[in-house]
């Protein structure tokens, strides 16, 4: 769980983001919970920080917010946009959620065991059909990640979403008993050998001797 400093910011608009951006601060807003929505503004520094130590468990866990150093809240990350050329974070949206209350969150899957995988080990390909799972749950109950174990398959197998145990309380929003990874078999380049043959002609020179066709004396 993170603990993410936030100040109240005022204004709104593209310049004020800019202007912020360009001091080093990252426009934010909190909403949800039945209030108002509150500007916010976080380090750039700070924020990035935070995302390489948290990784993906910032998209699924509880954060603690504090604004202005006073007021602590208990938010979800519900949207964290970056520049599409340089890749620098432009504007992050932090919500209100009721404890009480289920949420609809997506959880990383976690593919493990590959090395051990017999159906790799025999030249099979892993194909991963789902890397994240819309779940329902309470804010405290979400899943960190969903790890699933390939190291018992062979070519052909299959992990559907009716073979993951979903921890108590989770659910998934979906009754579609669908794929999520499965081991395929490998791909074989087929060689023509019934295309046309190429005739190499092949010019042999006979040198004759100086004595052709003289009578020896």
């Amino acid at each position: 769980m993170a603990i993410i400093q936030a100040e109240k910011r005022e204004g709104t608009g593209k310049g004020v983001a800019r202007s912020m951006r360009r001091e080093g601060r990252l426009p934010a807003v909190l909403y949800g919970g039945g209030r108002d929505n509150v500007n916010l503004s976080v380090s750039s520094k700070e924020w990035m920080e935070i995302v390489e130590k948290n990784g993906s468990s910032l998209r699924t866990q509880r954060q603690t917010l504090v604004i202005d150093k006073k007021a602590q809240q208990m938010v979800l990350l519900r949207g964290f946009q970056v520049h599409p050329v340089t890749g620098n974070p432009v504007h992050v949206d932090f919500m209100r959620f009721n404890p009480k209350q289920k949420v609809e969150v997506e959880v990383p899957v976690i593919i493990i065991g590959e090395e051990e995988c017999p159906g790799v080990k025999e030249g099979g390909m892993v194909e991963q059909i789902r890397r994240v799972l819309e779940v329902q749950c309470l804010a405290g109950d979400i899943p960190e990640s969903f790890e699933i174990s390939i190291a018992s398959m062979e070519i052909g197998d299959t992990v559907h979403i009716e073979d993951i145990e979903m921890p108590e309380g989770v659910v998934v929003n979906t009754d579609a008993n669908f794929t999520i990874v499965n081991i395929s078999a490998p791909t074989v380049e087929e060689v023509d050998t019934e295309g046309p043959i190429e005739e190499i002609e092949t010019e042999v020179t006979t040198e004759k001797s100086s004595n052709d066709g003289e009578e020896e004396s």
